[in-house]
């Protein structure tokens, strides 16, 4: 893969496949859970990860420091209700999605590849207003990397042994 965002993107998905077993979805996120007339194509619980707003800064010789924050959203159906008479059982399941996001966490920050960015901090955490029944919960985690990919390679002066060249 020769993109160090696409590369970002699927070391954070490995991570969180690896870590969140009972996930049954991870996905970049193209907008799954925006369909509130349909089922969202998705299973859940889910996980939709976007690389976003990266800026830039010039190192030289067309070297680049980049900043950006992966954004990962949590999406769970709550079925039942968590209010003071609810039975414990069922009030664990409605609040299932704090768990969930605290498992993230404990997954992502803090956590690199080692390879393509530094370790990930999370910078925001916030629950989404929606009009259906899915709840979502956002993490905004901040990264750092070097992109060389533009950089020009002089090229290499060859020499051949008993051959030499008069400067002109």
């Amino acid at each position: 893969m020769d993109s160090i965002l696409a590369n970002i993107f699927l070391a954070v998905q490995q991570r969180l496949n690896s870590q969140l077993t009972d996930v049954k979805w991870i996905d970049q996120d193209l907008g799954q859970l925006e369909f509130y007339t349909t089922r969202p194509a998705v299973n859940f619980p889910c996980l939709l990860i976007e690389v976003d707003d990266t800026d830039y800064s010039d190192e030289g010789e067309n070297s680049q420091i980049g900043e950006g924050i992966i954004q990962v959203r949590l999406g769970l159906t709550v079925y039942t209700d968590a209010n003071n008479l609810t039975p414990t059982l069922y009030k664990e399941k409605a609040i299932d999605y704090y768990n969930l996001e605290h498992r993230v966490n404990k997954a992502l920050h803090g956590w690199c590849d080692g390879r393509f960015f530094n370790p990930l901090m999370r910078r925001k955490s916030f629950k989404e207003k929606r009009d259906d029944n899915i709840r979502v919960r956002v993490l905004r985690y901040a990264f750092a990397f070097r992109d060389s990919t533009a950089m020009v390679v002089p090229a290499s002066i060859i020499t051949l042994p008993g051959l030499e060249i008069e400067p002109i």
